[in-house]
């Protein structure tokens, strides 16, 4: 076998973060346009990746290029999916988002650490209206999609069917994915604050089509509650699965939605940026460090699922209260 150390650490990178179910040698090959014992050949590190096939590879699995040297820690690369202005940019984007969520589900060993600074967007997919009323306002107030210009909210108004089944494909795929939240008092604020603001704005077709929005809200939380009672997964609609769930309740501003992803021994972390967008980077100083934020919030933090039952009641009437106060708001203005 040949000294090749930075193919080695190369293709060690590509084996821990591809699932178990996935041939290498073909799917290198493919890549590359070669045939699969000469693909295989390279795995072994018995033939040499020139240059371009090294950067092809890399390219295809998404590896930064400053994972094979010593810059780790001083050098990040992070990896993002653009949207543009168009319907199909926000469906490419939703398609993405999915398929990152449901190959993370592939890996027998698998874990998503999510820091709320805002309510994680699986909930939200759960409730078809509160999803409707998402999708509408991140197209009008964030992306300026021209043809909702002068469109209010209207719940009854046809959505679009795969833009639905995107969401609710996500939704899905997170349910069988074990994992702990990290929640505050305030992580329903922004979604508050955005039904207000369009309240006030007069953007809503009707009251009711807010007060259902709202209600959605409502079930969201109590959602949440009872998965926190039994410290299992629902699935939308609400059939129990199996699927371990932890949540815990800080008291500590968590400054901006993150996530930390456990797939094998790779390390994903996941930061927001513009509203709902994220990126995300395999670098593994800076997974480390983030980890290590992450538990430090946790250590801060009190378990609130399948424990601490006073805590737990407590904390959801608070949120339960700022629903409620949004509802009277609603009705007095």
């Amino acid at each position: 076998m040949k000294e090749l150390p930075f193919q080695e650490k190369m293709i060690k990178i590509i084996r821990k973060q591809v699932p178990e179910d996935l041939s290498l040698s073909v799917e290198v090959g493919k890549i590359l346009g070669v045939s699969a014992d000469s693909a295989y050949r390279r795995l072994r590190c018995e033939t040499a990746f020139t240059i371009d096939e090294m950067a092809k590879v890399c390219l295809h699995f998404l590896i930064p290029l400053e994972t094979l040297s010593d810059f780790t820690g001083q050098i990040v690369s992070f990896k993002y999916k653009s949207i543009g202005g168009r319907l199909e940019d926000f469906k490419a984007f939703l398609t993405h988002f999915q398929n990152q969520i449901t190959t993370i589900s592939k890996f027998e060993k698998r874990e998503v650490i999510y820091a709320a600074e805002d309510i994680p967007l699986f909930h939200i997919y759960a409730l078809p209206v509160l999803s409707k009323f998402k999708f509408y306002y991140w197209r009008k107030a964030i992306l300026n999609h021209e043809e909702l210009a002068d469109v209010k909210f209207n719940r009854n108004v046809e959505d679009d069917d795969e833009l639905n089944e995107l969401a609710k494909a996500a939704s899905v795929a997170y349910a069988i994915v074990p994992s702990a939240e990290i929640w505050t008092e305030e992580t329903i604020a922004s979604t508050i604050q955005q039904i207000k603001f369009f309240w006030d704005a007069a953007l809503f077709e009707t009251q009711e089509d807010a007060e259902v929005v709202i209600k959605d809200l409502e079930d969201l939380v109590r959602n949440l509650q009872r998965q926190c009672d039994l410290g299992l997964k629902f699935l939308p609609g609400g059939e129990l699965t199996k699927t371990p769930f932890t949540c815990f309740a800080s008291d500590l501003m968590i400054g901006n939605n993150c996530v930390l992803v456990k797939t094998g021994d790779i390390r994903t972390t996941f930061l927001g940026y513009n509203t709902f967008n994220f990126m995300n980077t395999n670098n593994p100083d800076f997974n480390k460090q983030h980890e290590v934020w992450m538990n430090n919030l946790i250590s801060k933090s009190t378990q609130i699922s399948r424990t601490s039952e006073k805590i737990r009641n407590l904390f959801f009437k608070a949120l339960l209260k700022k629903v409620a106060d949004l509802r009277k708001y609603v009705e007095e203005n």
